[in-house]
């Protein structure tokens, strides 16, 4: 099956590490129904998967330009736009884009002690087929609010939250309750500004006084500002955005690990890994090879 070598332009996803992982297992907040991988993929050429034993958790696909197709208990659907289906856990499935008019989708995987209930909730048909919903710009706005929460994994209450309005999020796609309600989008304010500046330089080093500039403020107070909103240093947490960098190309391109490293500003590839290993809990390769998304 083609696979895209490359990554797709304005794309965004996130990993979670392993240890945290099993902290939001566990978490009495979070162990019901909870995001294990999430992500954005605009005209997502050449995008396809099959798992021929299925994912440990449900997978939501939501195409809201462009078109693709899934195969299902034998059975091949086509998508459209507006459309969302649902793959259920540990069931043989494949899916891809339309070779001449690509997919946007939106994605996520969910698990949890009662994720079952909103499988049978999206999916109130037994032929799997897929759901045709209205565009809602709150929708989107509450997806980019759950992945923008799920970046800053360096804090639980944020990933608690995110993990909360998960449910809500699932909602969305039963026409008969969705009744959207504005969402105001969130201010401004310099640590927002420095961690998109950091978003913007992954293949560089950042000093903690060069993102305390950005943010006017001095380096001893940015970064006591910062920790109290991100529950993380700075310098970690830029770290960690690097990692997730490094997981898109390690999963959407062919780079070899050194020239991955390269991207992302590491020099040494061997300090790399030493370092995504001690984020992710397993090594580049590793995850190459695990991946599943």
């Amino acid at each position: 099956m083609l696979r895209k070598k490359e990554g797709f332009a304005g794309q965004r996803s996130c990993v979670l590490p392993t240890e945290l992982m099993r902290q939001i297992a566990t978490h009495p907040l979070c162990e019901n129904l909870y995001i294990t991988d999430i992500g954005y993929y605009p005209h997502a050429a050449l995008h396809a998967r099959e798992r021929r034993e299925g994912s440990p958790e449900h997978i939501l696909i939501y195409c809201v330009k462009g078109e693709g197709w899934y195969y299902l208990n034998d059975q091949k659907h086509t998508v459209k736009p507006n459309q969302v289906f649902v793959l259920p856990a540990n069931v043989a499935h494949r899916y891809g884009t339309n070779a001449t008019n690509p997919w946007t989708i939106y994605w996520l995987h969910f698990t949890g002690s009662r994720s079952h209930h909103f499988l049978n909730f999206l999916q109130q048909d037994s032929d799997a087929l897929p759901i045709t919903v209205s565009p809602q710009p709150e929708r989107f706005a509450l997806f980019d609010d759950i992945l923008s929460h799920v970046e800053m994994s360096y804090n639980m209450d944020s990933i608690v939250y995110a993990n909360s309005s998960l449910a809500r999020f699932l909602a969305t796609f039963n026409n008969g309750v969705y009744n959207p309600n504005p969402v105001n989008s969130v201010e401004d304010d310099p640590i927002s500004r420095t961690i998109t500046y950091m978003k913007e330089n992954l293949s560089h080093s950042l000093s903690l006084e060069e993102l305390a500039g950005i943010a006017g403020m001095s380096a001893s107070h940015y970064s006591a500002v910062f920790r109290e909103k991100v529950q993380s240093a700075p310098i970690n947490f830029f770290t960690f955005l690097k990692i997730q960098e490094a997981c898109r190309l390690l999963e959407n391109t062919q780079l070899r690990i050194k020239e991955v490293a390269y991207q992302i500003g590491y020099a040494d590839p061997y300090h790399f890994s030493r370092v995504f290993a001690n984020v992710m809990g397993v090594s580049p390769r590793d995850f190459r090879k695990l991946r599943k998304v």
